[in-house]
């Protein structure tokens, strides 16, 4: 029998001699280690102290940070970079820590630089899941309103969202329309606001994710369905930062094992990588599957789908992130002996 995910979870080794620069953009200052405040909603400073603390726990040396910079000054003070930031105030900012880490041949949470810009491309990223056999609703992108003027060659109903970017950021109610023209006006007012957009065929049924850890091989946690009270069941960026309805784990017998295919296709053409979240649209009356992206910088919390999803395992989350820190060093141990400055 082929061991458990439990027991295939690696444990901190040495941590006491594992010196950790935590980035975040609520980092705890480490001359007054507290949560501090946020004037808005998203519990984004509880969160980031919760990680901070835990890693701490674990008995890695820790440093904090609230700038993405550091981590191009830290070689020779730390042995890692811990970084949660990922919506930062520029175009494509998820590359930005692994690009510096990279330059400064530090080790880091997460994947190399042209992973990151792989997943953090909507469209880019169906396209090289579309090329690994996974299945993907039709869409276009448009960065310019001109553009517009030609309709997609799918027909509707139409779903239109940020080709870049997180937490669902500008996704509302508004974002699924039945006819091309109600499409156009959503996609234009976003495209006046600078940002270019993906219109895609709306998937009908539900959102699934599927939280992953890294290994030798991908250790897949399980299904899990981010509840939607919304038309369409769509998840908006208020339910992603609020998340009011919260999370509950899906038993998907059916389409589980085509899942599965789907996660190693991934690992296979991108990997390794340290932990991540593969999204899908998914109808129950057909048991079709939708690839909607993959997320190398999700959410840690105990609250949500990483966390669900592993103690049902029995995993604490504090065991999740011991483990995604020794999968990152063993994966990059000796990676950068081979280079050399050239100047």
């Amino acid at each position: 029998m082929p061991p458990s995910i439990a027991e295939r979870i690696l444990q901190p080794q040495v941590p006491e001699q594992r010196r950790i620069l935590f980035l975040a953009e609520y980092a705890p200052d480490e001359s007054a280690p507290c949560a501090k405040t946020f004037p808005g909603d998203g519990g984004y400073p509880a969160y980031h102290f919760s990680i901070w603390q835990l890693l701490g726990e674990l008995g890695y040396q820790m440093r904090s940070s609230a700038q993405p910079t550091s981590a191009l000054f830290a070689r020779g003070n730390v042995d890692f970079v811990f970084s949660l930031y990922n919506r930062m105030p520029l175009n494509q900012s998820e590359v930005l820590v692994s690009a510096f880490c990279e330059y400064a041949r530090i080790p880091y949470l997460g994947a190399p630089p042209g992973i990151r810009a792989l997943a953090e491309d909507k469209w880019l990223s169906k396209l090289a899941a579309r090329a690994l056999g996974i299945p993907c609703p039709d869409g276009i992108p448009y960065s310019d309103e001109a553009a517009l003027e030609a309709a997609p060659l799918f027909a509707g109903p139409y779903f239109i969202k940020d080709r870049f970017g997180a937490g669902s950021e500008g996704i509302t109610a508004q974002s699924l329309q039945d006819t091309w023209s109600g499409a156009k006006a959503v996609a234009a007012q976003r495209l006046r606001e600078g940002v270019p957009v993906l219109v895609e065929q709306f998937a009908p049924g539900i959102d699934v994710t599927v939280p992953i850890l890294g290994d030798t091989m991908p250790l897949i946690l399980g299904h899990v369905h981010p509840r939607s009270d919304k038309a369409g069941n769509i998840l908006t960026e208020d339910l992603k930062m609020d998340d009011p309805l919260g999370y509950e784990l899906l038993m998907l017998d059916g389409v589980a094992d085509d899942i599965c295919r789907d996660a190693l296709a991934l690992w296979s053409a991108t990997g390794p990588m340290d932990y991540l979240r593969i999204d899908y649209r998914y109808d129950p009356h057909t048991g079709q599957r939708q690839f909607l992206e993959f997320n190398l910088c999700c959410y840690l919390g105990a609250d949500g789908a990483i966390g669900l999803a592993a103690a049902a395992h029995g995993l604490s989350l504090s065991g999740v992130l011991g483990h995604v820190v020794e999968h990152a060093l063993g994966r990059q141990c000796g990676s950068r002996q081979h280079l050399k400055w050239v100047l």
